[in-house]
C-alpha cells in the first residue's frame, strides 16, 4: 500500500473514533440533562398537627431553608 493510502486509512479511522466519541459524549450528556434534581425543600405528606400519634401537641414551626449560594 503506498503512503497516500495509509494517510486515508488514518484519516478514515480518525474520523471514525471521533464520530464515536462524539456520540457517547452527546448520550451522556442527555442522560444527564434527564436527571431531575432533588426537592430543596420537601414537603411533609401529612401535617403533624393531624397526627393523633403526636405526643406533644402542635409542634413548632421550623425556620424555613434557604437555599445555598
Amino acid at each position: 500500500m503506498s503512503v497516500g493510502g495509509w494517510i486515508a486509512v488514518g484519516v478514515v479511522a480518525w474520523v471514525a473514533i471521533a464520530l464515536l466519541v462524539a456520540v457517547l459524549v452527546g448520550r451522556m450528556v442527555r442522560m444527564r440533562d434527564r436527571q431531575v434534581p432533588a426537592d430543596p425543600m420537601p414537603r411533609p405528606t401529612r401535617p403533624a398537627e393531624s397526627d393523633s400519634a403526636w405526643p406533644h401537641g402542635t409542634p413548632r414551626t421550623p425556620e424555613p431553608r434557604r437555599p445555598r449560594g
